[in-house]
């Protein structure tokens, strides 16, 4: 015999892992899992970059800069800028918008009162939006920046 509104919670592995829930028609689900991803994946290459420029026979700054400058058309070098661009469009987009949300309480909306499926006022409107606008965007100037790498 299945409790009243049981069906509608996650489990208990979602309440330990918030990775395993569902995104399927949550944008905002997903949202919150590749800025997660992005921020992880962000402080790994910075590292790994640190680490790089920092070994003597590179002689940091000078070996990069010489490599891009070597570089034609797609190269390990390009690939990499690429896809940190990417990275790092989706997590600076993101961020400012969980600024204007969280910060400056813009999109909150008006507080319902909960009935299950409970749906959040604020993922109903402008805040969806909101991150729609965030995801044209990063597309946008992902487009750009691999048009600049690739083809400029």
């Amino acid at each position: 015999m299945a409790l009243k509104g049981k069906e509608n919670k996650p489990g208990w592995i979602a309440s330990i892992n918030p990775w395993v829930l569902r995104i399927v028609n949550n944008p905002e689900r997903l949202a919150f899992v590749l800025h997660r991803i992005t921020g992880v994946l962000m402080a790994l290459i910075i590292m790994a970059h640190i680490y790089v420029t920092g070994i003597p026979a590179h002689t940091g700054w000078e070996a990069w800069i010489e490599e891009i400058q070597n570089a034609h058309g797609i190269t390990p070098v390009t690939l990499y800028f690429f896809f940190f661009a990417g990275i790092a469009w989706f997590h600076g987009l993101n961020g400012i918008r969980l600024l204007l949300v969280e910060f400056l309480g813009l999109c909150i909306g008006e507080p319902e009162k909960p009935k299950p499926p409970y749906i959040a006022p604020s993922l109903k409107g402008c805040q969806r939006k909101l991150l729609y606008l965030v995801f044209a965007l990063w597309a946008i100037l992902w487009i750009l920046t691999g048009y600049i790498l690739f083809v400029a």
